[in-house]
């Protein structure tokens, strides 16, 4: 098989090191998952719930028309993975899913859609090349895959568990992303400064020095995804929520979605459109991509146009590197309180 590390050739496997439970869930608070089966454990952070202002107002350097208008969003408490999917959480799936078959994608988001998965969930085929890029695995962000391959394996890694991982919602995302704040960014500093864009930066460079410190983009990133362990958390404690790769949530892409809304919304989550919304940018992206606000989308057919296949594949994209996912988790309703 191309492409996936360890599955060229016959390797022992160590089973003692491998989670027997799925990791118990007894206060909203911060926990540790560890996926039976595997040797694999990541870390979930409880996120408050919360109203907040989202999109993005006419004044805010580098503002576009679809983060408008700003508009009161409520947010139901959940938890949200410290990082972005890594390699090595995804390579678990892979493994142990380890399947040829193509289920249906609508019978996947129909699942997805449930309280808990079916007894069987089919794994990638094979990638075409290194989806790595050569880059490296490990706590590398997972890259490459489909919304389709995000959504399946969050409904693989509910069954493991028992819990409810799925994506986040657009409302989510930003609410976590901003960790409390209001500004562009979850740290202190403008757009203007740090983007390459603008007529100032014919005479002078942009800023690097606050923004890199929590931010892979396009101007530290050595033109690859990074490990998380190079940047610093959001308030809410988590990293790479900007940059470093463009992440998948749960919602279609609808350019005039908040001016639909009036008052406060809750839970928002946009069901109808062709294209996905990514959020967060990438390691190649402006400063003025990465800001809080930013929307963007997949680009389906775009991403899949060098791919060889004949059907064209459901679970890797074939021109497009800076895509991954990170899950969020569904408190079960005893733990927030009344």
């Amino acid at each position: 098989m191309v492409g996936i590390p360890g599955m060229n050739v016959a390797t022992a496997v160590d089973s003692s090191k491998f989670f027997k439970e799925a990791a118990a869930v007894t206060a909203f608070e911060n926990y540790t998952e560890q996926i039976p089966g595997t040797a694999v454990s990541f870390n979930m952070k409880a996120v408050p719930g919360g109203t907040y202002t989202m999109g993005s107002s006419p004044k805010e350097p580098f503002h576009k028309t679809d983060e408008a208008p700003q508009h009161e969003v409520k947010v139901s408490p959940f938890f949200m993975a410290e990082v972005e999917t890594t390699w090595d959480q995804y390579w678990a799936f892979y493994a142990n899913t380890m399947s040829e078959g193509r289920t249906p994608p609508e019978v996947v988001y129909e699942n997805n859609l449930k309280a808990m998965g079916v007894d069987a969930i089919s794994g990638p085929t094979p990638p075409f090349g290194y989806p790595d890029q050569g880059w490296g695995s490990g706590d590398r962000p997972a890259i490459t895959m489909t919304h389709y391959a995000a959504e399946t394996f969050c409904q693989w890694l509910s069954q493991k568990t028992g819990k409810k991982y799925r994506l986040p919602t657009e409302a989510e995302w930003e609410y976590a992303a901003r960790g409390g704040t209001q500004t562009p960014y979850f740290f202190t500093g403008s757009p203007k400064d740090f983007s390459d864009e603008g007529f100032m930066r014919k005479f002078f460079p942009a800023k690097t020095d606050s923004i890199s410190a929590f931010v892979i983009y396009g101007k530290n990133s050595d033109n690859r995804t990074q490990e998380p362990s190079l940047v610093k958390p959001n308030p809410f404690g988590l990293k790479n929520m900007l940059g470093n790769v463009m992440e998948y949530t749960a919602d279609k892409y609808d350019e005039a979605a908040y001016g639909k809304r009036s008052g406060v919304t809750s839970d928002p989550l946009v069901t109808q459109g062709e294209e996905w919304v990514v959020r967060g940018g990438s390691y190649l992206s402006d400063a003025a991509d990465v800001r809080s606000a930013a929307r963007s989308h997949t680009r389906h057919d775009d991403w899949l146009k060098t791919d060889p296949q004949q059907p064209k594949s459901i679970w890797w994209y074939s021109d497009i590197k800076g895509i991954g996912f990170r899950v969020v988790c569904e408190p079960d309703s005893s733990l927030i309180a009344k």
